[in-house]
């Protein structure tokens, strides 16, 4: 229902902008947001994030690895008649305890990291948008455009433009040359 809606929306806005003799531009926000310089570096920035993440990751499963393996030789020798075991029993119990709280630590940095990562991510679109917004704009307004529809893939409004009426590299280069 909702996709329907904005479909409808779009095609009044479209036939109220012919009717009038409006001017319609087509920008595909997705290849602005995708070309623009300062988006580019932020997501540099946001896998070397991720990287670090996934190196401070492996470092815990390796901690986690060798507390397992000392595990496994204490309880070869607890399996062992000849050795005392009682000191070895509250050892093995430490250890254990150590590997557990080891563990949950991993489990909870490995949330952290995605949550943190993940937001970033959702803080990307929002931090450029009103710098997209304004090159849009003044491309626009450069162009005498008196209305700009996004004609991005994941945006059902826009099924056909001409090469004429699409202005998405103009913008692309206003926003990165504005970043300079």
């Amino acid at each position: 229902m909702r996709l329907f809606s904005r479909f409808s929306v779009c095609i009044f806005l479209i036939t109220a902008s012919l009717a009038f003799g409006q001017k319609v531009g087509v920008v595909d926000v997705q290849k602005v947001f995708d070309g623009y310089q300062k988006v580019k570096e932020a997501r540099e920035k946001l896998e070397k994030s991720q990287k670090i993440a996934m190196e401070e990751l492996e470092i815990f499963r390796d901690e986690l690895e060798k507390i397992v393996k000392e595990l496994k030789e204490m309880e070869d020798k607890l399996k062992n008649p000849n050795i005392d075991s009682s000191s070895l029993k509250s050892k093995y119990q430490e250890k254990v305890q150590v590997a557990k709280e080891k563990q949950d630590d991993m489990v909870a940095y490995d949330k952290r990291a995605k949550a943190t990562i993940a937001q970033r991510q959702r803080n990307l679109l929002v931090e450029h948008l009103e710098d997209i917004r304004a090159a849009i704009k003044k491309v626009a307004g450069v162009k005498g455009l008196d209305l700009v529809l996004n004609s991005s893939e994941t945006q059902l409004g826009v099924f056909f433009a001409t090469d004429q009426t699409d202005f998405t590299e103009e913008v692309i280069i206003t926003l990165n040359a504005e970043s300079k």
